[in-house]
């Protein structure tokens, strides 16, 4: 399993500033942080679902959850509530004020949940092929910074990206995926 500083030593190698000369960790950690927000954007664009976790509640009106990218489904008598249409006056759910307002009490909330931020000493739970996403990510942004072209990273993050979205849309392209570049899951 890897984690936040060995990944951060891989960065430094990469952009050559070992000895932290042009990069503190806190900055490099953000561009990583950056990273993981991207890669939910990827992965949610492509309809991809990942992390869905619950909440069960009582009452009508439920605080969004501060981890949560986006409702997957609300389930309540065994039945699935479909989002309310504005345009309508249609039975369903709806966020208003950082609450998820349902039509009925005692309902099953799943939604998608965000990445983990990780900080500097922490293990990376992720597959490793989005640990790899992760490190071309910060890679770019930091020779962006220092204004170097970068077009061999912005091509294998790009080929990464399609990586990911394939072997999660096509369970079958698992293999694949294990196989690239040499790295395992």
């Amino acid at each position: 399993m890897t984690n936040m500083q060995n990944l951060i030593e891989r960065i430094r190698i990469k952009i050559n500033d070992t000895a932290s000369f042009e990069f503190q960790d806190n900055e490099l950690l953000s561009y990583i942080h950056e990273g993981l927000s991207m890669l939910e954007i990827l992965l949610l664009s492509n309809k991809v679902q990942f992390n869905i976790t619950y909440l069960s509640t009582a009452s009508s009106i439920c605080p969004v959850p501060e981890d949560m990218l986006e409702i997957y489904k609300i389930i309540s008598n065994k039945n699935e509530i479909p989002l309310k249409d504005i345009t309508a006056e249609t039975y369903g759910y709806y966020i208003l004020n950082n609450n998820i307002i349902l039509p009925c009490p005692n309902a099953e909330i799943y939604y998608i949940k965000e990445f983990e931020r990780y900080n500097l000493n922490d293990d990376i739970n992720l597959p490793h092929i989005y640990i790899e996403y992760l490190y071309n990510n910060a890679v770019i942004k930091a020779l962006s910074r220092l204004e170097f072209n970068m077009e061999q990273e912005k091509s294998e993050l790009m080929q990464l990206s399609s990586l990911i979205i394939k072997t999660t849309l096509h369970r079958n392209g698992v293999y694949q995926m294990k196989r690239y570049n040499g790295y395992s899951l």
